[in-house]
This record gives structure tokens, C-alpha cells and sequence, in this order.
């Protein structure tokens, strides 16, 4: 692969410190509905005490998937990597392609079978691992629902305890309106998922002809 394939597919290291089980997504408790247009703003503390701040936008829908966009600002930089996923993204068989763009270059796009590849050649393109946010699977317990508010605007949430394994918990707060993952706010030791901001009328920001990436 050229120098600025190896850039473009670097990109996937974005939010460098939060991918999680799932390589491309940060796992946490969340609900998937994804609805066009609409966006979310979070700010990640993981169990490293590492921080970032994750925009996920659903900006396309293409057959019976969606392209996400998800604009990661941390220590690392700052960029955007475009997924389209068919299904949850937080399980890889969910994403069949990836776009990202280094700086002013061409749109590079890399389909599963390329990431398959990657993989199997032991690329580093896929992040380090990381323990998910808390527990995302486990015996689930009703709290009594609270209101959140988030950019001057209150939301109704229902509010629940994880329990998982080792009797590791985390209490989160879900609020459907927020797409495309429902949560609201996350809280697991030291580890944490705030929403900083929500909303409508998210666009494509990754345009233009994409270019294919192949590996022998």
C-alpha cells in the first residue's frame, strides 16, 4: 500500500485510547436506533483515565444499513472516519465499509473484504485493545426514572444499574430521543459517558468519489 493509503486507513486510530471489544466502535450499555440526520456528542473517560470527545452522526441510509460518522477530537488529534453499518455497530460483522480522508487527499474507502485482509496481515489499523465502559452485558435493575439535563434542555430518563461479571456495575441514564445509542449518561467507577449535546440535521461531511483500497 502507498504512504497515504497507510494514513488514510491510519485514521481508524482516531479516538486511540477508547476502542474497546469492538474495533471499531467504543463499547458501552446503549440502545441502537438509528434515525438519519440525527447526531450526538459525548465526552469518554475510560478505566486508563483517558478522555476523548465522540460525535456519532447518522448522516445516509444506503439499502437496510447507515452511514455514521464519527468525529473524534482527544489527545491524538482530531478527524472523522464514516462507517456503514448493517445492524449494531458495536459488533464488527455489523460494518461493511469505511471512508476516511487524510487532510486535503482523496476519500479512501476500504470494504470488508479489505479489512478482513488488514487484519489478517496483523495490520495496525483496528486500534489497541481496551476494556469496554462498564459492563454491557449483566443483570439489569430498575432505578426510579430522573431528569437529566443536557444543553439547557431536560430529558426524562430512565435510569438503571448493569451488574455484570466479577460484580462490576455501572448505573446509566436512557433517553430514546437521543440517537442513534439512547444513553444519556454512563457512570462505572472512574470510568464515564456524558452527553455534551444532541440533535437534527447532520450531513454528510466525508463527500465526494471514493477511492478503493486494495491489498494483496
Amino acid at each position: 500500500m502507498s504512504s497515504r493509503v497507510l494514513r488514510a486507513v491510519s485514521l481508524l486510530l482516531l479516538p486511540v485510547a477508547l476502542w474497546a471489544a469492538s474495533s471499531y466502535f467504543p463499547e458501552f450499555y446503549h440502545l441502537y436506533t438509528p434515525k438519519v440526520g440525527h447526531w450526538s456528542k459525548y465526552a469518554i473517560t475510560d478505566s486508563r483515565q483517558e478522555t476523548a470527545t465522540l460525535t456519532f452522526a447518522v448522516v445516509v441510509q444506503e439499502g437496510d444499513g447507515y452511514w455514521l460518522e464519527v468525529r473524534s477530537e482527544g489527545e491524538g488529534g482530531a478527524g472523522t472516519v464514516a462507517f456503514l453499518v448493517k445492524g449494531d455497530p458495536t459488533d464488527d460483522r455489523s460494518v461493511v465499509k469505511i471512508r476516511a480522508r487524510d487532510g486535503e487527499g482523496p476519500l479512501m474507502e476500504l470494504n470488508r473484504a479489505t479489512l478482513e485482509k488488514l487484519k489478517a496481515q496483523g495490520q495496525q489499523a483496528f486500534g489497541r485493545p481496551a476494556l469496554p465502559i462498564g459492563p454491557t452485558l449483566g443483570k439489569l435493575q430498575a432505578l426510579a426514572d430522573e431528569t437529566v439535563v443536557v444543553g439547557g434542555r431536560s430529558l426524562r430518563c430512565q435510569h438503571i444499574r448493569i451488574v455484570g461479571k466479577d460484580d462490576k456495575s455501572a448505573e446509566a441514564w436512557i433517553q430514546e430521543e437521543v440517537a442513534p445509542f439512547g444513553l444519556v449518561k454512563l457512570l462505572s467507577g472512574e470510568e464515564q459517558v456524558l452527553l455534551l449535546d444532541f440533535g437534527k440535521g447532520a450531513k454528510p461531511t466525508l463527500t465526494g468519489t471514493p477511492v478503493p483500497v486494495t491489498v494483496d
